[in-house]
């Protein structure tokens, strides 16, 4: 055996042995939560098979300063938390102006050993765009060596990136920003050219609340949109 060898296996157990209670969140971007929502921070703890946690500890900093939240086994200082997991998840309900800031969490081993992760937490100051999609799924009929390119028709104008948004491979066109009626579907491929047309119903177009249309041609299978308005 290669004494050399010892100085760094030993190093190597050590840094086992001290990095065996951590925490930690999933993901580093800070989370964004609109007033009257509910927040959920959920950590990861990792500890060696030994290691038991004795007590965990929510904080919070502030614009009022730095601030306990809960402490478990203890007390929890809001009636609106709740903790899951052992206390390694926060759940804050009704959030308000005072809740935003970094939220700090420390877990606690049998042996004293201490281990901290943050998230921040921003207000969210719009919610995200729904967006309803018109679907052109093409089914091939055998294998082949290309995919199919998805051109979109509004009314018969060619829809581009800057008047629609689609997916990547256009199979999917979001209605969002489009105020047509008649949407048409072209798939070209080795296999060939399909085309298959969706019309919105008069009813919709008057106001109806809902409409929901099926069309199939050829190779595709089904051109699927549902339009809602309020």
């Amino acid at each position: 055996m290669n004494l050399n060898w010892m100085p760094c296996v030993l190093l190597a157990l050590c840094a086992q042995k001290l990095q065996g209670l951590s925490v930690e969140f999933g993901r580093p971007l800070p989370f964004r939560v609109a007033l009257g929502r509910e927040l959920v921070l959920q950590s990861i703890t990792k500890k060696l098979p030994t290691e038991d946690i004795i007590m965990v500890t929510w904080e919070r900093n502030g614009d009022t300063g730095m601030r306990r939240l809960a402490t478990i086994p203890g007390k929890i200082q809001d009636y609106r938390i709740s903790t899951e997991d052992g206390g390694t998840t926060l759940r804050l309900s009704d959030i308000q102006e005072s809740d935003f800031g970094r939220y700090i969490i420390t877990v606690t081993g049998l042996d004293g050993t201490q281990s901290s992760a943050y998230k921040d937490v921003r207000k969210s100051d719009r919610p995200p765009e729904a967006s309803v999609v018109l679907l052109c799924d093409v089914s091939p009929e055998g294998a082949q060596w290309d995919s199919p390119v998805v051109t979109w028709l509004v009314d018969g104008v060619k829809v581009t990136n800057q008047t629609a948004h689609t997916s990547e491979g256009g199979s999917k066109l979001h209605l969002q920003e489009l105020k047509g009626r008649n949407y048409t579907c072209i798939s070209n491929s080795s296999l060939g050219t399909s085309v298959a047309h969706f019309i919105l119903p008069d009813s919709a177009v008057s106001g109806n609340p809902c409409a929901v249309c099926v069309c199939s041609s050829n190779i595709i299978v089904a051109l699927l949109a549902v339009l809602c308005w309020q």
